[in-house]
Formats: structure tokens, sequence, C-alpha cells
């Protein structure tokens, strides 16, 4: 990265740190990455790395000595993300948590290993080949300082899935346990499962928490009432899905057979992802 785009970077996230300093929004290019950055409050950020009309959602939290990195994204952007860090603090990565064995959450956490970090996630994660340093099988609290980190394994999406709950700024990163603009891929426990996830997450802070899917579309996070509404579409899906399987209709019939339809063009992205709507309905049956 050239100096003086290290420089306009930088400058870009002060600009904004002093306009509103407990709540900013920057778009930020680092190495030819588009990165957005949403900050919660001093210490915690909502970061998104672009993938054309897709952005991927990962979490940095400013502790008092350190940074903790929620998921790592894929290793050949591992140092820009790096860099991004070091713009929005001058504290080193010393922990990556791991959401889930999907690749984003992990690929690149191998970087940060070798420059000295922690990588921590659920057991699970060592049956797919993930390296990590410290796991646990039903909870785990992380105290960073600035933040208490709780780590839940949860039956939502994979085997090894883990909700990331930040306890003083009550946010949620979710990771593919949750999309706000369209379908999830409930995984090996099932749709039932994966969603009886979500709602017992939803009902710990049913006011004020605020829940980080990992793909995303325009919004970067999503409200518990709007997190409510998404769990009721995924289930009516489930259901309609389910039940439309055993009237005899093929997995193609049911993706394009109204009820299911109306249901979801309610989600953001329905249109650019209909055509998708069989892979869901074979995911459930």
């Amino acid at each position: 990265m050239s100096f003086l785009k290290q420089i306009w970077a930088l400058c870009v996230v002060l600009i904004y740190t002093m306009l509103c300093p407990n709540l900013w929004a920057a778009e930020i290019e680092i190495d030819g990455e588009l990165f957005e950055v949403n900050r919660i409050n001093q210490h915690v950020v909502i970061a998104s790395q672009a993938f054309g009309a897709t952005r991927i959602n990962f979490g940095i939290v400013v502790g008092s000595d350190e940074v903790v990195l929620i998921s790592s994204m894929m290793r050949r952007n591992a140092q820009s993300i790096e860099e991004l860090v070091r713009h929005i603090s001058g504290k080193p990565i010393k922990k990556v948590l791991i959401i889930d064995s999907d690749p984003f959450h992990h690929h690149g956490s191998s970087y940060f290993r070798d420059r000295g970090a922690t990588i921590i996630g659920h057991e699970n994660l060592t049956a797919q080949g993930v390296t990590i340093d410290i796991s646990f099988s039903e909870e785990l609290l992380i105290d960073a300082g600035t933040e208490t980190i709780r780590m839940t394994h949860s039956a939502a999406h994979t085997l090894d899935h883990a909700f990331i709950t930040l306890e003083e700024s009550n946010v949620v990163f979710a990771g593919d346990a949750l999309r706000n603009d369209w379908l999830i891929y409930a995984g090996p426990n099932g749709w039932p499962a994966h969603i009886s996830a979500l709602r017992k997450i939803a009902s710990e802070q049913p006011e004020s928490r605020i829940y980080v899917p990992g793909n995303r579309g325009q919004k970067v996070s999503s409200s518990a009432a709007e997190l409510n509404k998404i769990i009721d579409i995924y289930e009516g899906f489930n259901k309609l899905s389910q039940k439309l399987a055993s009237d005899g209709l093929s997995a193609k019939a049911i993706a394009d057979h109204q009820g299911i339809k109306s249901l979801l063009q309610e989600l953001e992205r329905y249109d650019e992802f209909a055509t998708y709507t069989i892979h869901h309905v074979e995911d459930i049956n």
C-alpha cells in the first residue's frame, strides 16, 4: 500500500471520528479492497468487506490493551484488514474469534496467529480442519477490558457455530446464522433447530439489542423487531415448503409456488436471488 493511500485512508477515519465520535460510518479502500466501517461506540466497530453487491461483516473490538477481531475473513485480504485495524486503533490484534467453519470466518486466522494472535472457537471446528488455540463446548466469556464478550454454541447453520455477544454494547454477531437480505442455509441440524437457535438469542434482549449478519445487503445490522420478522419469514418458508412437499410437489414446483413467492418478496434481495429459491427448498426437504 502506498504512503499516500495510507495517509488518505487514515484522514477519512479521523475526519469521521472528529465529526461524530460515538457513531460514524465511512468507506475506505485499502490495497484495492473496499471496506465499510460503522462505529457502534468508542470501542466497537462493524466492518464490512465488499464482494460485488454483497458485503460480508466482521467485527473489531478495541480492548484495553489489544484488539479482538471477530471473523478473520480470507487470508488473501488479511494484510488489508490488519491495515484497517491499524487505522482504527494502534493496538495489536491479539485475539481472533471464529463464528463458524465457513471460510470467511476463519481463513485468514493463520496470518494473525503467525503474528501472535490467539485463535478462539468452538471445539467442533477442529473436525473441519480449522486450527484453534482455545476451544469451548457450550459457552466462553472473554474480558477485553472495555467489553465482555460471550461466545455461545448454537445449533444454527453448522455444527461449530457460535453467536458472539458483546454484553456492554448489546450487539450480537450472528455470522451465517442470519441474513437480513435473503434466506439462510440451515445446515446439518435442519431448519427447525436453526430457527429455534435464532429465537433463543432474540429472546435475551428483545428491545435494544442489534444483530449483525454475516452476509448482508444494504442494512449493516438488524434491530430485535427486524430480526423477529426475518425469523417469521424463515419459519413460514420452512413450514410451507414442507407442506407442499408432503402434498407431492417437486422442489421446482415449490420454489415457483405463489405462496412461497409472496412470503419471500418481503426480503430485500428477492429479485436478485429468487432463482436460487429451489436450493433452499432442497435444504429443507
